[in-house]
This record gives C-alpha cells, structure tokens and sequence, in this order.
C-alpha cells in the first residue's frame, strides 16, 4: 500500500514537473505572441484553433479505452489484452486521422464565411493556419496513441520529458518566427514540427519500455472493438462535453460579438485552462491507480484515493483559484497590460467561481474513468455542455464576453454542486453528507482566512510589477498553509510525521 502511494506522489511530481514548465512557457510566451500579432490576429488565430478542436471529437474515446485496457492487461500479466487493446485503437485512428485531414479542408473554406468578423485580409493566412492545425491533429491522433500506454504503465517521467522536449522545440520556433515579422502562419508550421518530433520519440520510448507490446496494422477483432467501443463510447460523450464547454466559448464570442473580443476572452479563459493543466497532472495519475486498486479488488485503498486526492487537488487549486477571482483583475493588468484588467479580469472571476467545484469533483471523476462507471458522468457532462452553449448563446446577446461566461458558470455548478456529490458516494462508499462535510469543507473552510488577506494585500498595498505580486502571495500562502495543518493536525501527527522520522532516520543510517 505504501509503495503504491509513493509511486503515485511520484507520478503526480513528475506531472506537475512537466505542466508547471509547460505552463510557465505559456505564461510568459502569452504576452509576446498577442503583442507581436495584434488582438485581431490573435484573435483569429484561436478562433482557428477552436475551429479544428472540434475534430478531436473523433478520438471516439479510444485514449481513455487505451488507458484503461492497458494498464488493466499490464496489472494482470495479459500482454495479449494490452496487444490486442492498442492495435486496435491505432487501426481505427489511423481512419479517423484521414477523416481530419479531409474535414480540415472543408473547414478551412468555410472559416472565413462563417466567422464573417475575421478581416479579409487574415482569411488566407486562417485557412492555411487550419489546415497546418488539421494536420497537426491528424498525427497526433494516430502517432499519439500510443501516449495511452506509458500513462497505463505509470511512466510518467518519460512523457514528461518528451513533453518538455517537444514545449523547447515550440517555444525557440514560435518565438523566432514573431521576431522576424511572420504570422498565424508560421506559429502553425512550428506546433507541427514540434508535435512529429516529439510523436516519433513517444513511439520508440513505448517500444522500447514495452517490448511485450505487439501492434498490428490489421482489423482487429470483432470482440475487440466491441469491448473498446463500450468503454469508450462514454469517455466519448465526455470529450464531447469538454469541446462544447472550452472549444465552443471562443466561437460564440467570434460569432456574435468581435474577432478583437476573442482576445479579451481568451486571456481569462488562458488562466484558467493553465490551473486546470496543474490539476488534470494530478488527476490523470489517479485512473490507472484507480484501475489498478479495483483490478487488485483493493477498495479500501480506493476510497483512501478519493478523499486524499480530492483534498490534495483542493490543497492545490484553491489558493490560486482564490487569487485569480480576489486579485484577476490586477493580476491581468500587470500581465498582459492594463487595457486587458476590467474585461479579461471580469471573465476571469466568473470562471473560475466554476472551476472551484468543478475541481473538487476532479479525483471523483478520475476514479469512475479507472473502473468503468463514468457512463452517468458522461451523460451530465454532454448535458452541461448543451446547456454552456444555449446559455452562451442566449446571454451573449445581452451581456457580451461576460454572458458567454455567464453560460458555462451556471451549469457547471449545477453539476458538480448538486449531481456529482450523490454518484461519487455510491462509488467509494460515503454518505453524501461525509463528501461535502468531510472530504469538502475542511479544505474550503480552510482557504476563508487565505481569501480575507488576499483581499485585504490587494485593496492596501496593491502591486506594480508581477515581481511584488508574486511575492505578496508567497508571503500570504502560508495563512493557507498553517491553517491547514490546523485543521488536520491530527492525521499529521498520526500518518504524516512517523513516515517524516522514518525516511529521516533511514537517510542517517546510510
């Protein structure tokens, strides 16, 4: 039980090691990119990429089916199973991504005539940028399966390091393109040499770690589609549910409002997906875990998963959820400039007042994917994404960039506050009164001190660099910290502090 739990720490490590880099890139590549190409063009550009996100739907739900199958066939010594599982995933993506590339072409016609707000002089610079995006996809969707397999051997380390290999590459292209004047164009050509270089390493890292594993460019069996399809079909409903939520947002704001104002909204939305990256790190460790308990029969130690997980997720995600919604707007001003503070800040607090709870479900969510019961997570989540849409539609009319927020905050809520609490109590063995009253309040009750003194720094001593930002929430971090281990100070005392001693004392004896 206890190697099992440090090899998960270390998994999530190497996670957070990984997307903290990535999102540190992000986060400083942010600014030079919109000021190199002007809100208009970045505008455009993220419309592009929004445009072809919707043909990740064609995954089918086959990763999370890889995921699954492998690190089950793995856990259990059926190579046959893991084989079997992979080839076909890759024979039906190796389809799909032939499918992409043909969509692709239809949809970079129809961008300009559609999206009427993008500038004619931009349209053929966004039709090339999407059908470079298209086949960007098209290789990571086929090449990219076998992703799935080091994430089910728990290899973590390894993805890490070809994910920061493949963020260099990206980086040096993107940022030597801009300086020497080009455009959406050549951002696009960079991602694509970053993402076949980095896709080539994963399948030979993958064979050589794996060498039990057998692929077959063949149809596989009946039974074996059929196995895949019925895991995966669900996991399907879900991606669904994420491209209404994160790829539909950008378009509205393109459609109905400005090219210009998708900047707006995509600095806060930026934001927001960089803490959801820091989370999903750790969250994307807990399936195969989850999977391997429940293959194991070991379910003491799943519901031991759910509540150190989503405590540890919230212990993460809330100290910086609650700056960005105390401190956003500031926070933004000082990042990408002060004209960009009250609309992108505005937009930034009301999504993350979603993410709040969406992240206290996130270990929950992680565990119905590892044993098969996410088919009821995945029918709410195709729900809340129709409902994001028709909202954002709806109030966007009205209220601009703040109601297309308006519209994925509402039912977001909705899910995770009132439908996820009841399910995930089911599946580990709670009460729903022990989820929201032990696993949950501890830690937002923990963070209402951490919240009064951001908000006290902000309004007293506001910052005029990122520098003396920063440091005033390192310096306010500890309120957080101390009130904690208040709060828990007898599972510290009990569990935390004898394994503190014992690797102490092992570290003294050697």
């Amino acid at each position: 039980m206890e190697l099992r739990v440090r090899h998960i720490a270390r998994n999530v490590l190497f996670n957070w090691f990984g997307t903290i880099a990535t999102m540190a890139v992000g986060f400083f590549l942010s600014p030079f990119i919109v000021h190199r190409l002007g809100n208009v063009a970045f505008g455009v550009w993220v419309l592009a990429i929004a445009a072809v996100g919707y043909l990740g739907l064609l995954d089918l739900g086959m990763q999370s089916a890889v995921l699954r199958f492998v690190s089950k066939g793995y856990t259990q010594k059926d190579h046959a199973q893991s084989s079997e599982a992979i080839s076909a995933a890759l024979w039906v993506r190796l389809q799909i991504s032939a499918l992409i590339l043909l969509l692709s072409g239809g949809i970079a016609w129809a961008f300009p005539h559609v999206m009427m707000q993008v500038p004619p002089e931009l349209a053929s610079s966004a039709r090339k940028a999407i059908l470079l995006i298209g086949l960007k996809m098209a290789i990571t969707m086929s090449v990219g399966v076998v992703a799935g397999v080091l994430s089910a051997l728990n290899r973590y380390d390894l993805q890490t390091y070809v994910g920061l290999l493949q963020t260099s590459i990206r980086v040096i292209g993107v940022v030597t393109v801009l300086r020497v004047g080009y455009g959406i164009v050549a951002i696009a050509v960079c991602e694509l040499v970053a993402v076949v270089l980095s896709n080539v390493l994963l399948w030979w890292v993958t064979c050589r770690i794996y060498p039990e594993l057998q692929i077959r460019l063949k149809k596989p069996k009946n039974e074996t589609l059929r196995r895949i399809w019925t895991y995966s079909s669900y996991a399907f409903l879900t991606t669904v549910a994420i491209q209404l939520v994160y790829q539909s947002d950008a378009l509205v704001v393109g459609a109905f409002v400005s090219a210009a104002a998708v900047t707006y909204y995509a600095i806060a939305n930026s934001l927001c997906s960089y803490v959801n990256q820091a989370v999903s790190a750790m969250g994307a460790t807990f399936v195969p875990a989850a999977s391997t308990y429940e293959a194991a029969g070991d379910y003491a130690s799943l519901l031991m998963l759910y509540k150190n997980g989503t405590r540890a997720t919230l212990a993460i995600s809330l100290p910086i959820l609650i700056t960005l919604i105390v401190r956003g707007r500031s926070f933004i001003g000082l990042w990408m400039g002060p004209e960009y503070a009250q609309r992108s800040g505005t937009v930034l607090i009301i999504l993350c007042t979603a993410l709040l709870f969406s992240f206290a479900n996130r270990t929950a969510s992680s565990i119905a994917f590892g044993i098969e019961k996410h088919k009821v997570g995945a029918i709410w989540a195709i729900g809340e994404g129709i409902a994001n849409l028709a909202l954002s539609i709806l109030l966007v009319q009205k209220y601009g960039i703040y109601g297309v927020a308006l519209g994925t905050m509402i039912p977001n809520l909705f899910v995770h506050l009132v439908l996820w609490p009841g399910y995930i109590s089911k599946l580990v063995g709670l009460s729903y009164s022990d989820v929201v009253g032990k696993v949950w309040a501890p830690m937002f009750l923990s963070a209402i001190p951490f919240a009064l003194v951001t908000y006290f720094v902000n309004h007293y001593f506001p910052a005029h660099n990122l520098a003396v930002f920063f440091l005033q929430v390192i310096a306010v971090l500890p309120v957080f910290i101390v009130v904690v281990g208040w709060i828990f100070r007898s599972f510290i005392s009990s569990q935390i502090l004898p394994k503190v001693r014992l690797f102490i004392s092992a570290g003294e004896t050697r």
